[in-house]
């Protein structure tokens, strides 16, 4: 039998928004905490987050995974998984996502300026420096979810 190697290498930036946008995610804590839910999550999925950053209503994340894993089931995965455990962990503070998400394909030849960004996702909303094509609602044509 003839083996048969194929490669890939997705990567996807994906925004995900609290409901309403409540600002939920307040500190460092809240970020390290939303973080190891997701990477959990996306180990559990074979997938992997490559730069996770937040700001107090929205999360940015750079993810690789397969082309065998549906996009919408992955995300759908992590936001549900993220809500739960933040949920167990926290009882009194509930913690919903907005339906749907923001997402585009990266080249992994072009990403080094996105890692950046999300990586310093509070300093870059806080100094007001926000790189427009990264933030959904400064891309009209994409922010259909």
């Amino acid at each position: 039998m003839k083996q048969r190697h194929s490669f890939s290498d997705l990567l996807y930036h994906l925004v995900l928004r609290t409901k309403n946008r409540e600002h939920l995610i307040v500190s460092e804590e809240d970020e390290n905490r939303l973080c190891g839910f997701f990477k959990k999550k996306a180990h559990d999925l074979d997938a992997y987050i490559e730069e996770f950053g937040t700001w107090y209503d929205h999360v940015h994340i750079l993810l690789r995974t397969k082309p065998t894993h549906p996009l919408s089931d992955v995300y759908g995965q992590l936001k549900g998984f993220a809500a739960y455990a933040w949920q167990k962990n926290r009882p009194t503070q509930p913690f919903k996502w907005n339906d749907g998400v923001w997402i585009v394909t990266v080249s992994p030849n072009d990403c080094d300026i996105l890692r950046e960004y999300i990586r310093n996702q509070r300093i870059h909303h806080s100094e007001n420096q926000l790189i427009p094509c990264f933030e959904p609602e400064n891309n009209e044509e994409l922010r259909r979810t």
